[in-house]
């Protein structure tokens, strides 16, 4: 049976986009991350069965929470393809930036709105900000020789990970469990958005090397060329350090020495499940822990 999230949810981020000023509502782009959205709105989902009551209308607007901060990343990515910008390019990117501004304050007015008690109010709050700093810390990993699979997996916890742990949380908090309850969903939260980037990273990696050209032309190493990179470090090392564009070639060796270390990534996406496993077995029994159990059963 495949697990999706309830219809409620899934409809209501454009409700709330449709209510904003025709100038944010024409630059906010609903298309481009589908699938991390469905992601994190099963999650909440799921941890709302954590009560056995239907959806009421404080959860469906709790659960676009995240999914405004995911907008407000998504308008101002901390990558770039190493150009010459024109002024008007140049405007562009600084409009997204107010864009992205904008929903973070949209984020806190409605956090403050649904019945959320004040302890997690502050921690969201908290959560919010930690990955906006995430951004930042990101900005400076890129081109960074310096950049291991250790940082690589802080990354990812800390932004993919950190929205998909506000969800769950977010929904936990509601069904009215306790504060143990709500940090081990948060837990298990931020491993299931960690797992599930790695894996649409793998996937997408294996599948094109046109992906993997662009993602490190913009400063971004996928965990498959990191794992590469330490059983061949001098050939990266010349690799990253010419003077020019490495050739066709060269870009050609550096997919295919990171292919060779898909099982690598394929390892570490076990060992997350894994603990996942042991985590969400801690949680109340019931329909919950079921569902996660099935859920990451299909990753």
């Amino acid at each position: 049976m495949e697990i999706t999230p309830d219809e409620r949810l899934t409809d209501a981020l454009g409700t709330i986009i449709n209510q904003f000023p025709p100038m944010v509502k024409g630059m906010v782009d609903l298309n481009t991350n589908q699938d991390n959205r469905q992601w994190r709105l099963t999650i909440f989902d799921i941890f709302s069965h954590l009560s056995s009551r239907d959806l009421i209308i404080d959860q469906i607007t709790a659960a676009q929470l995240p999914e405004l901060l995911a907008l407000a990343v998504q308008s101002n990515p901390p990558f770039f393809q190493p150009a010459a910008v024109s002024p008007n390019e140049l405007a562009k990117q600084k409009a997204y930036s107010y864009l992205a501004n904008y929903l973070m304050g949209q984020f806190t007015r409605m956090l403050n709105t649904i019945g959320n008690p004040p302890q997690v109010i502050e921690e969201l709050t908290v959560d919010a900000g930690d990955i906006m700093l995430a951004q930042i810390q990101r900005l400076q990993f890129n081109y960074n020789q310096r950049f291991r699979v250790a940082n690589y997996l802080a990354d990812i916890k800390a932004r993919d990970g950190l929205l998909a742990a506000m969800s769950a949380k977010q929904s936990s908090a509601l069904t009215g469990v306790g504060g143990e309850v709500v940090s081990l969903a948060g837990q298990i939260g931020q491993a299931l958005g960690t797992v599930h980037y790695i894996i649409a990273e793998r996937n997408a990696v294996k599948k094109s090397q046109d992906y993997f050209n662009k993602i490190i032309t913009a400063g971004h190493y996928p965990l498959a060329l990191l794992f590469a990179q330490q059983s061949n470090s001098e050939w990266f090392t010349n690799f990253f350090n010419q003077k020019h564009r490495p050739s066709l070639d060269q870009f050609k060796q550096a997919y295919h020495l990171s292919l060779e270390h898909i099982e690598d990534v394929n390892e570490m996406i076990t060992d997350i499940i894994s603990q996942l496993k042991l985590d969400i077995k801690v949680l109340p029994t019931g329909r919950t822990q079921d569902e996660l159990l099935q859920l990451i059963d299909k990753l």
